[in-house]
């Protein structure tokens, strides 16, 4: 035993005075990578100490229950380990520190940690002094409890502890809450903060703020560039592979969702905006499209009873289509919301048609589109309606009477719309309104304050009023349903805000006060595509940021088509038979977009299409793809076309080989449209085999047939 003794007393001695020198040398000194797993094994190894120091507390207080030497013998064992399990933990933690920032917090625990260490072996040689062994024993007991709340503020946040002690208030989402405060910072503080707060900063990033996380970290720079999501350093790292050194969250941290990505890629996207709420957002945007799910998630998720029951589910299916989503709230719950999209494409009857789930619609969206009163006739059947969005539509005030009816509805959002003063009249018929929406509106700033004061029971929003008139314009919207067409279509653009000009040209040049007035759908004629470039003018407004639209002619669609391999070779992409063919550009880095399809070496491109027995005679065949920046070099090896009459009898019409050429990050073949002319006859099936470079992935979102 006294060997034993001797032995440890030796090692606590050399353990220490290693300590010494690793602190006194630390700024000077980098943990070679074969070390750096036993840094990471602190976190395991500190959780013995703290027990021995617990038990040696306890011993200390059931001393006259143990016979003397029994607890002699204890004691003096108990000391040995708790010294020598807390001088390793302590070196453990001072490798895993070299990996990080020192923040203040990192450097206090990392001191209370060596103040403890010393401690503990001076309780080697206080063992024959009582007084002073006890003092020391119960200063580390202390110490050890403020040490494990400074470690667990480094590893999950300041407020770990105490944080279900708190009163936390629940803020109520709504229209008017800003996209980011909402729906954007909450995924950051579940996923990011816990590294990356005023505590302990990895990376020198600070996320607990809007303005800290603008400033970035030590070796990306900034967390997002604003309409950029593929040079953003935040999807980049969340994109990297999970095993990864540089993905984030770390691999065994809680990751990112599919849809939370998509929601932070559509943000972005849209301009990083911290102040911006979803009632302020295009109608036809990515952003607004996944904030009014969440949106309506989370009002799905309160337990509200109703009292109808639930709707036919075949009759809810045959309800959907490409211009109209309904959604029942949750699996528990009757309740359904509806949208209906697309202005150029609206028919009465998408409205009408609903009568049969009127009694289950609560919330009902048709903004954008050319309703008059008729439509508000029908929304008058809609007796548990809560919610109704009218924003942007061409109705009157004279056109919203009938809505008295909708005795259950708490908001009602008319932005945009033609609506005066007299709108009073119906607010006074509906007890259960708390929110209207009249921004843009022909209602007087004087009208809207003596509405407020007469109506203290609803919230008004009204936007924002620049007192100088020199906001600058937002864009113009594409109202019609996408970008790729078919020939001789009609698109149709428009503006949140009323009597806007709105300039355009179809010649490549850059439009302005001079150029072409729109004033009603654009009928397109075209081969393959078209480039609109428009701007919007306004007195007393600045002018917008002029906005491209670039329209593809969907050309001929196969009666059928298969892939051999799905086009799933990443989870953040869809199903390539689907996505080939949607009429979808992918917009944005492809593998933040949901409308690209990825091939591998493994797993090329492999279609097959079939136009059935009378096939158009076909002179072109278009093949979009895209390199992400993080591809080094040309992804495409070869593309192929064959065509024939059998599926067992094809004929090469057509073969294109890419060299491996190394692009640069901004270059403009990183997005390329390979055209492949094809004259040599009229086939009913066509092959196309696309061959990605070996490890390398091929992001395809569309074909086009002409």
């Amino acid at each position: 035993m006294k060997r034993l003794e001797s032995a440890i007393l030796n090692l606590l001695l050399l353990l220490h005075c290693f300590l010494v020198i690793v602190l006194v040398f630390e700024n000077n000194m980098s943990i070679p990578f074969w070390l750096q797993p036993l840094g990471r094994m602190h976190p395991l190894i500190l959780h013995f100490p703290i027990v021995f120091i617990v038990l040696l507390v306890v011993l200390s207080v059931l001393k006259n229950q143990i016979d003397n030497n029994s607890f002699q013998k204890i004691n003096q064992f108990l000391v040995l380990i708790t010294a020598f399990s807390t001088v390793l933990a302590t070196i453990m933690g001072l490798f895993l520190s070299k990996e990080g920032d020192a923040t203040d917090l990192l450097i206090l625990h990392k001191w209370m940690g060596v103040g403890i260490s010393f401690l503990m072996y001076a309780l080697v040689f206080a063992l024959r002094n009582k007084k002073v062994f006890k003092v020391i024993l119960y200063v580390g007991f202390v110490g050890v409890f403020f040490a494990g709340h400074y470690g667990a503020s480094l590893t999950h946040g300041s407020n770990f502890l105490t944080e279900p002690l708190k009163d936390t208030e629940v803020v109520e989402l709504n229209e008017s809450t800003p996209v980011f405060s909402g729906f954007i910072k909450p995924i950051l503080d579940a996923k990011c903060i816990a590294c990356h707060n005023p505590e302990k900063q990895k990376g020198r990033l600070d996320m607990s703020s809007f303005e800290k996380m603008k400033l970035g970290g030590k070796e990306e720079g900034k967390l997002w560039v604003a309409g950029s999501p593929e040079e953003s350093a935040l999807l980049k790292r969340v994109h990297l592979s999970v095993q990864d050194k540089k993905h984030m969250p770390p691999k065994g941290k809680n990751q990112l969702t599919k849809s939370e990505i998509e929601l932070i890629n559509a943000w972005i996207k849209q301009g990083a905006d911290e102040k911006i709420a979803l009632q302020e957002l295009p109608a036809e945007e990515d952003l607004t499209l996944l904030v009014s799910k969440r949106l309506a998630d989370t009002k799905h998720n309160k337990k509200i009873a109703y009292n109808f029951g639930f709707a036919d589910e075949k009759v809810l299916k045959s309800l959907e289509h490409p211009f109209r989503t309904v959604i029942q709230k949750s699996p528990k719950s009757p309740a359904i919301d509806v949208v209906i999209n697309g202005r150029q494409t609206y028919k009465p009857e998408f409205l009408t048609e609903l009568s049969v789930i009127k009694e289950q619609i609560v919330s009902l969206n048709l903004s954008f589109l050319p309703i008059d009163k008729s439509a508000t006739e029908f929304i008058s059947t809609l007796t548990n309606l809560e919610e109704l969005l009218l924003n942007f539509t061409d109705l009157e005030t004279d056109d919203l009477f009938p809505l008295k009816s909708c005795s259950q509805l708490k908001s009602l959002a008319l932005s945009g719309t033609n609506t005066d003063a007299r709108v009073s009249t119906l607010l006074k018929q509906m007890p259960m309104l708390n929110k209207v929406y009249l921004w843009n509106t022909s209602v007087p700033n004087e009208d809207i304050e003596s509405l407020k004061a007469r109506f203290s029971n609803i919230t008004f929003e009204t936007g924002f009023i620049d007192p100088e008139g020199e906001l600058k314009l937002t864009p113009p919207l594409l109202l019609s349903k996408g970008t790729v067409i078919a020939k001789d279509d009609f698109v149709e653009f428009g503006h949140k805000i009323p009597n806007v000009e709105i300039r355009y040209t179809t010649d490549g040049t850059i439009p302005n006060k001079l150029s072409k007035l729109y004033k009603s759908p654009i009928q397109l004629q075209f081969e393959s595509s078209q480039v609109i470039k428009t701007i919007t003018f306004k007195d007393n407004w600045l002018p917008s940021k002029v906005k491209q639209y670039t329209f593809f002619n969907k050309g001929y669609v196969p009666e059928k088509f298969k892939l051999i391999h799905s086009g799933k070779n990443s989870e953040f992409i869809g199903d390539g038979e689907f996505i080939l063919l949607d009429n979808n550009k992918g917009q944005g880095i492809a593998n933040t977009n949901p409308y690209w399809a990825t091939f591998s070496d493994k797993k090329p491109l492999i279609a097959t299409a079939d136009f059935g027995e009378n096939p158009p005679i076909l002179k072109e065949i278009i093949f979009s793809y895209e390199i992400p920046n993080r591809q080094k070099q040309e992804t495409l090896a070869s593309l192929e076309i064959w065509g024939g009459q059998q599926t067992n009898d094809w004929k090469l019409l057509k073969r294109i080989t890419k060299k491996p050429k190394v692009l640069d990050k901004n270059s403009r073949e990183r997005k390329n449209k390979l055209s492949l002319k094809v004259s040599n006859g009229q086939y009913r099936y066509y092959k196309i085999i696309a061959n990605p470079r070996k490890k390398q992935l091929l992001f395809v979102d569309q074909l086009f047939f002409y």
